[in-house]
This record gives structure tokens, C-alpha cells and sequence, in this order.
């Protein structure tokens, strides 16, 4: 089991506290991630700006950034990511029976809204490393525009990075439960 250390302000050094303080802002606190991030705070900085962006200042509706999160998770078969996104998920306005088709992972079967399965699709194209289908790339464009589909893209690949972390490290899930997959 590879692991690293679970790093906590007080183990850190000036420059490591200033960047964890930043790091929390809008945050919750840090998870497992970060605080294995934290072993190089430089590194935790950056990927920490881009997940600012990525969560609070981007182009994208958070129902859409959620789902794009999820079913990224979903189909990596990240439990971590997944479990810390249902919280925001249900925050975003994200419908419970679209959290549910997701975890039950059939894209093909599922019945929401077409923008929510596009999103879908989105995302497990990033996993796959696909090339967006035309439809899906036009259909997206007219919803939520060419910088709503670069964020959502960007989101999904971001989320994907952060899996390898967590897989990598074997970071612990958020609450130690049961994982959903």
C-alpha cells in the first residue's frame, strides 16, 4: 500500500501554511488530497488554483460541473471523488434520480434531461480519451457555449488528475465507509 503522509498545518513550514491557508479558503477544509498534496506544497498551490476555478469561478452551471465530476468519478471508479461530490452535487441543484442513474453507471438506459447526457457523455469521453462526438460537441455549444464546454472538459480532466492522486497514494475515503462502486 503506497501512502504518504497526511500532512497538517502544524507539520508545515512558513511558506507550507501560508499556501495551506490558501488553499482552505473556500473550501470546507482540506481532504486526504490535499493534505497528500501538502508533502509538496508548490505543486498542492497550483493544482489548488485550478480547482478554485474549476469549482467557483468558471463558465459552467455547478449542476453541470457536479455531474461532469461524478460521472467522472463514476466511470474511473473513484469512491473518493464521488463521495466528496454529492454533498456540492446537492447543493448545485443536481436531481437526485440523475446522482442515482449515474451511479448505476448505464449512460445507455438512463433518462434525463438531454443537456445532463451530453454532460454524461462528456465526461466519459475525457475518461477514455475520446474524441467528443459533433453532436454532443454542437448540442453542448448551443446550451452552455464553446468556454462552458472547455470548463466542463478542463473539470472532468481535472477530477480525472485528482484520481490518480488519491488511486496512487491510496487516500482514504472522506468518511471511511463503504465504498458506492
Amino acid at each position: 500500500m503506497a501512502t504518504l503522509p497526511l500532512k497538517e498545518r502544524a507539520d508545515l513550514d512558513a511558506q507550507g501554511k501560508a499556501i495551506y491557508d490558501t488553499l482552505i479558503g473556500p473550501r470546507d477544509g482540506l481532504s486526504g488530497m490535499y493534505r497528500t498534496l501538502m508533502n509538496h506544497p508548490v505543486l498542492a498551490q497550483h493544482l489548488g488554483q485550478l480547482g478554485t476555478y474549476v469549482r467557483y469561478e468558471s463558465e459552467l452551471a455547478g449542476d453541470l460541473r457536479e455531474l461532469g465530476i461524478l460521472a467522472t468519478a463514476r466511470c474511473l471508479g473513484a469512491p473518493f471523488v464521488w463521495e466528496k461530490h454529492i454533498a456540492p452535487a446537492e447543493r448545485a441543484g443536481l436531481p437526485g434520480h440523475v446522482i442515482h442513474q449515474v451511479l448505476e453507471g448505464d449512460l445507455a438506459t438512463a433518462e434525463m434531461k438531454p443537456l445532463y447526457l451530453y454532460t454524461w457523455q462528456v465526461a466519459q469521453d475525457v475518461v477514455y480519451q475520446r474524441s467528443i462526438a459533433e453532436k454532443t460537441q454542437q448540442a453542448l455549444i448551443e446550451e452552455i457555449g464553446v468556454k462552458g464546454l472547455l470548463d466542463l472538459v478542463i473539470s472532468c480532466g481535472m477530477y480525472r488528475m485528482v484520481s490518480s492522486v488519491v488511486f496512487s497514494f491510496d487516500v482514504p475515503l472522506p468518511e471511511a465507509g463503504e465504498p458506492p462502486f
